[in-house]
C-alpha cells in the first residue's frame, strides 16, 4: 500500500542533504586549517629575511629558510586542493540527494496544475549547491581566522593588533552597511527578474502564434517594459555595490598605510624588529580576507535565500510518496464516485459530482463541448489531478496506492497535447527504456504508424526534435502507439483524432477494438460523437455535469441523435 508521508514526520530535505555532507564540510574545515596556518609561513620568511639573514649576510639561513617556505607553499597547495575536492563532492552529493527528488515534484507539480511548468526549480537547486559548497561555504569556514589572524597581531605588538582591530572593525562595519542598503534592491529585481524569465519562457513556446498574429513588436515591448523595470532595480543595488567596492579599495591602501606608519614608530621606539612592520601587513591581509569572502557571498546570498525558500515550499508540498506493499496488475474496472473538482485558486467546480461505473474490458466514449471538463476528467482518471471531493477506483482501490511506476506498467494515455519528449521515436514509443523492442514494433503496428516509420531514413532512431518533419497527425499516431503500447488494462484516449486524417481515424478506431478484443478497458474523450459509436458506453458531460451515462445506443437516443454503426474493418498490420 502507498501513502503520502505528512511533512511533519517527513526530514526536511533539504536540511537532510546538508546532513549528509557534514563529514565533507567538518574535514573541508580541519584542511582548511591547515591551509590558513601555513599562510603564515611567507610572514614568517618575510620577518627572518629582515632580522636574521640581512644583517648577518647570510648565504646558509637564506638557503633554508627558502626550503622551509617551499615546502610549507607545496603543503599549502595539497591542503587547498584536498578542501577543494571535499566541497565538490559535497556539492555532488547535494545534487544526487535533491535533483531527481526535485525533478519528480516539477513533474508532479505541472502535472497536476498546482505549480509552474518550468525549470526554475532545477535552477534554484544549483544556485543553492553552488553556494553552499563554494563562496558560501568558503566564507563561513574561513570567518574564524579573521580573529585569529588578529590575534597573532596583537600577539606581536599590541598597538599594532589595535590599529589593525579597528580597521576591520571599520572593515565589518561597511560590509553591514552595504547588505543593508543593498537588500531590498536586490529582492526587489529578483522578484521583478523572475516576471520577466517567466514572460519570456512563454512567449518562447508561443512564437508561431506570436509571429503568425503579428504580435512580435507588441510581445517585445512588452518584455522591454518588464526587463527594464528589473534592470533598473539591478542597477540600483549595483551601483550602490560599486561604491561600496571602491570605498573598501581605497580604505584598504589607507588602512595598510596607517598600520604601517604605527609599525614603523613601534621600531622608531624599539618596541619591535623592522621586520615586523611587513609581516603585519601581510597577516593584516590575511585577517581582511574572510571579509572579503564575506562581500562576496553576500552579493549571491539574497538570490539563494530565495531559491532554498523555493525548494523548500515545494518539497515540502509535495511530499514523497512511500511505497509499502505492491498491488496486483488490475483488470480494469474503474470506478468514479462523486468527483468534484475545484481549480486552484478558484470558487468554481470544473466537475460536479460525477459518478459512474466502468467494468474491465468495456468501452465508453465521453463526449462535450470545450469547456465541459472532459480533459479535467482524463487528468483525475489518470491521477495526474486529485478530485477535492470523491474517490476515483481501479478495482477497487484508489489510484494513489500505485506508485507512478506501477501505474506506467498497465495503463495508457494519449492527452490531448500529445507531449513527444526529445528523443528517438523508439524512445517514446518505448517511454524510455520501459519496454522492449518487440514491444515497440507491435504496438507502432497496432496504431498503424510502422510502415510510416520505416520509410524515415532513420527508421525507429529517428530523433524528434525541432527539425523532424512529421505531422500532426503522424505525431498523434506514434503517442498512440506509445498509449497502447504493453498490452496494458486501460487505455484513455483524450481527443486522439483532432489531428488525423480520414486514414488516421481509420486507424485510430482499428486500434480501439483491438483494444477492445484484447479485454483493455478504453476510455475516448471526444466532442465527435461519430467515434463513439463503435463503443460500450457513452457519456455525455455538460458545464461539468454528467448529464447521460449508458449503453451508447440508449445515450444517442436520450439526446436526439442516431446511432448508425458505421462498419470498421479491423485490420492488424
Amino acid at each position: 500500500m502507498n501513502k503520502n508521508s505528512d511533512h511533519s514526520v517527513q526530514d526536511d530535505d533539504v536540511r537532510a542533504a546538508l546532513r549528509a555532507c557534514s563529514a565533507h564540510f567538518l574535514f573541508a574545515l580541519g584542511f582548511n586549517s591547515f591551509v590558513n596556518i601555513l599562510l603564515l609561513a611567507y610572514p614568517v620568511y618575510m620577518f627572518q629575511l629582515y632580522d636574521r639573514v640581512i644583517p648577518a649576510r647570510s648565504w646558509e639561513t637564506l638557503i633554508a629558510l627558502g626550503i622551509g617556505l617551499t615546502l610549507a607553499v607545496c603543503a599549502k597547495g595539497v591542503f587547498q586542493w584536498v578542501r577543494g575536492t571535499l566541497l565538490v563532492r559535497a556539492s555532488a552529493r547535494i545534487e544526487q540527494r535533491l535533483a531527481d527528488r526535485l525533478f519528480t515534484v516539477i513533474m508532479r507539480r505541472s502535472a497536476s496544475g498546482s505549480g509552474p511548468a518550468n525549470a526554475q526549480l532545477i535552477r534554484d537547486l544549483d544556485s543553492y549547491r553552488q553556494f553552499v559548497t563554494g563562496k558560501g561555504a568558503l566564507a563561513a569556514i574561513d570567518m574564524p581566522w579573521g580573529f585569529l589572524f588578529w590575534g597573532v597581531l596583537m600577539a606581536i605588538d599590541p598597538v599594532i593588533g589595535l590599529v589593525a582591530g579597528l580597521c576591520l572593525a571599520v572593515s565589518a562595519a561597511a560590509t553591514i552597511l552595504n547588505s543593508i542598503l543593498t537588500k531590498r534592491a536586490l529582492i526587489k529585481a529578483n522578484v521583478i527578474g523572475n516576471a520577466s524569465q517567466q514572460f519570456s519562457e512563454a512567449a518562447t513556446r508561443s512564437a508561431d502564434a506570436v509571429m503568425g498574429l503579428g504580435m512580435l513588436n507588441a510581445v517585445v515591448g512588452r518584455w522591454r517594459r518588464e526587463r527594464n523595470k528589473a534592470i533598473q532595480e539591478q542597477l540600483i543595488a549595483s551601483g550602490r555595490g560599486v561604491s561600496f567596492s571602491s570605498f573598501l579599495a581605497a580604505a584598504r591602501i589607507l588602512m595598510q598605510g596607517i598600520l604601517m606608519g604605527v609599525g614603523v614608530l613601534q621600531v622608531i621606539n624599539g618596541h619591535v624588529p623592522a621586520g615586523v612592520v611587513f609581516a603585519a601587513i601581510l597577516i593584516f591581509n590575511f585577517a581582511m580576507k574572510p571579509i572579503d569572502q564575506l562581500i562576496a557571498a553576500w552579493e549571491d546570498y539574497h538570490t539563494v535565500k530565495d531559491s532554498m525558500r523555493r525548494i523548500d515550499a515545494a518539497l515540502t508540498q509535495t511530499p514523497a510518496v512511500i511505497t509499502s506493499l505492491h498491488l496486483p496488475r488490475p483488470a480494469g474496472s474503474i470506478t468514479c464516485q462523486d468527483v468534484t473538482f475545484v481549480p486552484p485558486g478558484s470558487d468554481r467546480p470544473i466537475l460536479k459530482r460525477i459518478s459512474f461505473h466502468l467494468a474491465a474490458g468495456q468501452s465508453l466514449g465521453l463526449i462535450g463541448l470545450n469547456g465541459s471538463g472532459k480533459t479535467t476528467l482524463a487528468r483525475i482518471l489518470t491521477g495526474g489531478l486529485r478530485p477535492n471531493v470523491g474517490t476515483v477506483r481501479l478495482d477497487g482501490a484508489e489510484l494513489n496506492q500505485w506508485s507512478n511506476d506501477e501505474f506506467g506498467s498497465f495503463f495508457g494515455y494519449l492527452p490531448q497535447s500529445v507531449g513527444l519528449l526529445p528523443g528517438t521515436i523508439a524512445d517514446n514509443i518505448g517511454r524510455f527504456g520501459r519496454f522492449s523492442d518487440d514491444d515497440i514494433i507491435d504496438a507502432a503496428k497496432r496504431a498503424r504508424v510502422h510502415d510510416l516509420i520505416v520509410r524515415l531514413p532513420k527508421g525507429y532512431e529517428t530523433p524528434l526534435d525541432e527539425g523532424t518533419m512529421l505531422s500532426g497527425g503522424q505525431r498523434q499516431l506514434i503517442a498512440l502507439a506509445r498509449a497502447i503500447i504493453g498490452n496494458p488494462s486501460i487505455v484513455i484516449l483524450d481527443e486522439p483524432n483532432s489531428n488525423l486524417d480520414g486514414p488516421g481515424e481509420e486507424a485510430l478506431v482499428s486500434c480501439m477494438l483491438d483494444l477492445r478484443d484484447r479485454g483493455t478497458t478504453v476510455i475516448l474523450i471526444t466532442h465527435r460523437p461519430n467515434l463513439v459509436l463503435h463503443l460500450d458506453q457513452a457519456a455525455v458531460l455538460k458545464e461539468g455535469v454528467l448529464v447521460s451515462f449508458g449503453p451508447t445506443q440508449d445515450v444517442f437516443k436520450h439526446i436526439g441523435r442516431p446511432a448508425i454503426v458505421k462498419k470498421v474493418a479491423h485490420v492488424n498490420e
